[in-house]
């Protein structure tokens, strides 16, 4: 079944497992005695304080790991949300103690402070970023009432989310299949099978919409009540804080994208004409195949072209893939009760990544596969960081997974001489393309309108109305206004987390950044490959704009944006010329 091994986690919530949750209450509990002391010594004080965090940080990541990954591939599983409860509960005990440490940073001088200390230097970004957050603080009884509601509230319902849409039975033609093997149906070959697993998917969400949009609701309207309190103007403000990361490079990227919204009308008009549609492209055919490269990849098969092209680029990316296949790190294939879609959870703390798939053998899932890896390879990288420094913004999160999957695509292109293989390979990528800029922009415009009406519940009938919309902005007549998708509010995960809102740019600037940087790797290979792993490692220490720089690319400028942009629509340019030959 090609299911991942845990065992380095923990082989199950044994006696190990819970040694260690005493351990981090204990840890918890000194923290806490810790913070509480009173007139303290700054620089002993501080220090203490960062130094139980690194502590805590590893065991709590190594526990809740387990525990969420085990939930991931059995959401049946009755053990880990008990578990991942206790944890949650532990990590609130000094919820306090983290509120008057963070207001206690706005006392001193930090930058003095880093002067008489290695520590505080080295994680000096860090703590200068916990002092801005110390306005956005309620009182300490607030912040704890808080802390323990939101399990109740936001979690909960992010909770029913993920069970009710990974339990959902679907069905198709005439036999009962789940929600992930009906939507990889919109791969296959046969426009018939497409269009009746869409109609069957579309049709299996009326069965949970309403306590999907109740849960969603909820969520976004927490979120509101929260900001509120806390001072920031907009779900977006505090979202552009937490990816490290400006207006003014959103606005560039954002008003670049809507630029080309026009390219990839054409393309799919045209991809529409191709595949014999009188109208726009109905939804049902967005990632159909074309071309002639009709193979399906067995796993094995996907393995070795995805090692082929990585050791082409370097001998450390080579290695890491095979690692990750070898030691059996990858949950590869759908099955009931597994969550939809794909990830990576990097583990640091034991040099390693965990990554969850749902292969069925398409070349959309081989790309799958190269994206994931690549976000491990971007764990392997900051696995040599300290452990306060292997967190990365959202946006930069995806600059190591877009740049290996834009490796396996060229080469597999670099392999194919006949024109409609070419085309087919060359299609699939603009599919991932279309999505991660134009269907990203119609997730952006949806969730932005739906903030706007949370100052009461959202009803279903609203939400539908609002996804449609939206689509209908970011792809202007590229899809058939009569067959959209009305429920991808309910498809996409990300929308339904309360401390993690606007999912959905950092995809587009992962895309573009990472273009760019290909572009730059394809003109200077050697001196590329000398300052990449410098950049990743980077990613987890400084801003985004920063972290930028280093490589010679200015994001606050729309100019760097529609330079990526062009080398997207040279792929539409030859797809759409390949369509008419």
């Amino acid at each position: 079944m090609k299911n991942w091994n845990l065992n380095d986690l923990y082989p199950s919530f044994n006696e190990q497992y819970n040694k260690d949750l005493k351990k981090l209450e204990d840890l918890t509990d000194s923290y806490i005695f810790h913070i509480n002391q009173k007139n303290p010594e700054p620089v002993q004080y501080i220090e203490g304080y960062l130094k139980f965090h690194e502590e805590m940080h590893i065991l709590a990541r190594t526990m809740g790991s387990f525990a969420m990954l085990t939930m991931s591939t059995d959401v049946t599983n009755s053990e880990a949300p008990v578990y991942m409860s206790k944890i949650q509960r532990i990590t609130r005990k000094s919820t306090a103690e983290d509120v008057l440490f963070t207001r206690y940073l706005t006392t001193v001088d930090l930058n003095e402070l880093a002067k008489k200390s290695e520590l505080i230097n080295k994680y000096l970004y860090n703590l200068e970023l916990e002092q801005k957050e110390a306005k956005h603080l309620l009182s300490e009884k607030e912040e704890i009432l808080y802390a323990k509601l939101r399990e109740l509230a936001s979690s909960g319902w992010s909770n029913l989310h993920s069970l009710t849409t990974a339990n959902l039975p679907v069905q198709y033609r005439d036999k009962e299949i789940t929600l992930s093997e009906v939507r990889n149906l919109a791969y296959e070959n046969d426009q018939a099978v497409r269009k009746d697993a869409f109609e069957a998917e579309i049709k299996s969400f009326s069965q949970i919409e309403d306590q999907v949009a109740l849960a969603l609701s909820n969520i976004k309207r927490e979120v509101t009540i929260m900001n509120d309190l806390r001072g920031y103007s907009s779900a977006l403000e505090k979202t552009l804080d937490q990816s490290k990361m400006t207006k003014e490079t959103l606005d560039a990227m954002l008003s670049a994208m809507k630029d080309y919204r026009v390219h990839f009308e054409k393309y799919l008009q045209a991809k529409a004409k191709y595949l014999g549609h009188d109208t726009d492209l109905p939804f049902y055919d967005l990632f159909a195949p074309v071309g002639k490269l009709d193979k399906t990849y067995t796993y094995e098969e996907a393995q070795e072209l995805v090692k082929e092209a990585f050791y082409g680029y370097s001998k450390r990316l080579g290695d890491f893939a095979k690692k990750a296949f070898d030691k059996e790190w990858i949950d590869v294939y759908p099955k009931k009760g597994k969550r939809g879609g794909a990830f990576c959870a990097n583990q640091p703390q034991l040099k390693q990544s965990r990554i969850m798939t749902n292969f069925t053998g398409s070349l959309s899932d081989v790309l799958t596969l190269a994206h994931e890896l690549g976000h491990g390879y971007h764990g392997e990288v900051i696995s040599s960081n300290s452990a306060l420094h292997w967190s990365y913004p959202m946006p930069l999160a995806e600059t190591a997974s877009i740049f290996c999957e834009t490796i396996v695509n060229n080469h597999l292109l670099s392999l194919i001489k006949n024109p409609k293989e070419r085309l087919s390979v060359l299609e699939n990528s603009l599919q991932g393309d279309t999505q991660v800029i134009i269907d990203i922009l119609s997730r952006y415009i949806f969730e932005t309108n739906l903030f706007a009406k949370t100052d009461g519940p959202v009803s279903k009938h609203l939400m539908k109305e609002m996804m449609v919309s939206a689509q209908k902005e970011a792809y202007l007549n590229g899809l058939d206004h009569n067959q959209l998708h009305p429920y991808m509010w309910l498809v996409k995960g990300h929308y339904y987390s309360s401390g993690l809102n606007f999912y959905n740019f950092p995809y587009a600037f992962g895309l573009l950044f990472g273009k760019g940087l290909y572009a730059q790797y394809l003109k200077n290979p050697q001196a590329f490959l000398a300052s990449y792993d410098d950049l990743l490692s980077l990613t987890t220490k400084t801003s985004v704009e920063a972290c930028a720089k280093t490589m010679g690319i200015d994001v606050t400028k729309k100019d760097f944006w529609m330079d990526s942009l062009e080398q997207v629509k040279k792929d539409i340019d030859e797809v759409i010329h390949l369509f008419q030959t």
